[in-house]
């Protein structure tokens, strides 16, 4: 029986919130789209064929340990794990929040039996798509691992972490990305800012030299982004968008209420160097007429030993 068209609505959507996000990598029927983008953003010596989901919530053996839940949480046919979040607001702790969940993650894979080792522990991907950057001379992608200061000398390949800084992404075409997972982001990113119509990035995604096999997960990403929704996805969709929206919002806010306080603190600021080089001035000036330092000193504010180093 064929849907209502009532029953229907039509994106695009925003992949860059939860809801979004989960939709476009975190269901079953496209979990072929996650693996797409999993294979792209590792490019691994043996690609990636299959993925099983797995519970978003990190239970530990403890009730007493905090209640960790992600966006998307996969393994692959090899057991190797693979946590993907989406963070849009700035936050000052997502850096060991990855480091936490990455190591929730290796511990769950303990069967506690006589019979396990360390050696059955498989690697682990904790990957964050940020919506921000938080370094002072941001990259878009960097991975780290378990290496020595100089980077020199791996000690583990059991543990990647890789941040992905969106607002990085500087092209403004599918021509001008440099890897194949940043044209990915950037066809998340075009659809989410409307830099450009359906049809037009279908149109340059088929003009690429690049396998079919990719050009096809491309395609497939934005169909889904721009695809039909229920009644009841559309609603659930919309009520995560205003979520975004109002704590992106209280986000915005917080932000500017913080420079403005700092603005207001630099005015005081240089209010008060001037009032201090106007009391050395004075000071100085009465000194070269040869009045008492002390009449000076409480003239002034400043004290003795400011006074004659004038």
């Amino acid at each position: 029986m064929e849907r209502s068209v009532q029953n229907v609505r039509r994106g695009p959507i925003n992949p860059f919130i939860d809801w979004g996000f989960k939709y476009v990598f975190g269901r079953e029927e496209n979990k072929d789209l996650l693996v797409g983008f999993l294979n792209l953003l590792l490019e691994p010596d043996v690609a990636i064929q299959d993925i099983r989901y797995l519970n978003t919530e990190l239970l530990g053996d403890s009730p007493d340990l905090k209640r960790c839940v992600v966006d998307v949480l996969a393994t692959d046919e090899d057991g190797n794990r693979y946590l993907i979040e989406m963070q849009n607001a700035s936050d000052r702790s997502m850096r060991q929040r990855l480091v936490y969940y990455a190591c929730r993650l290796i511990d769950q894979m303990s069967q506690h039996s006589q019979d396990w080792d360390y050696g059955q522990i498989k690697r682990v991907y904790a990957i964050c798509l940020m919506n921000y950057t938080y370094e002072k001379n941001p990259m878009l992608r960097n991975d780290f691992q378990l290496r020595s200061p100089d980077g020199s000398r791996l000690f583990s390949d059991l543990l990647t972490i890789i941040p992905l800084q969106l607002p990085c992404i500087k092209a403004r075409s599918v021509a001008e990305c440099r890897k194949s997972y940043e044209v990915l982001l950037f066809l998340l990113q075009a659809m989410n800012k409307r830099m450009t119509t359906k049809e037009e990035l279908l149109a340059e995604v088929n003009g690429m030299n690049l396998p079919e096999q990719m050009k096809e997960t491309f395609r497939r990403v934005i169909n889904t982004v721009e695809s039909e929704l229920t009644a009841e996805q559309w609603r659930d969709y919309e009520l995560a968008l205003d979520k975004y929206q109002r704590t992106m919002s209280e986000y915005r806010t917080a932000r500017e209420e913080g420079r403005e306080a700092g603005r207001e603190e630099g005015r005081e600021e240089g209010r008060k160097q001037g009032r201090t080089e106007r009391a050395r001035e004075i000071a100085k000036a009465l000194k070269n007429r040869g009045v008492d330092i002390d009449l000076i000193s409480d003239s002034t504010g400043l004290s003795k030993d400011e006074i004659l180093a004038l």
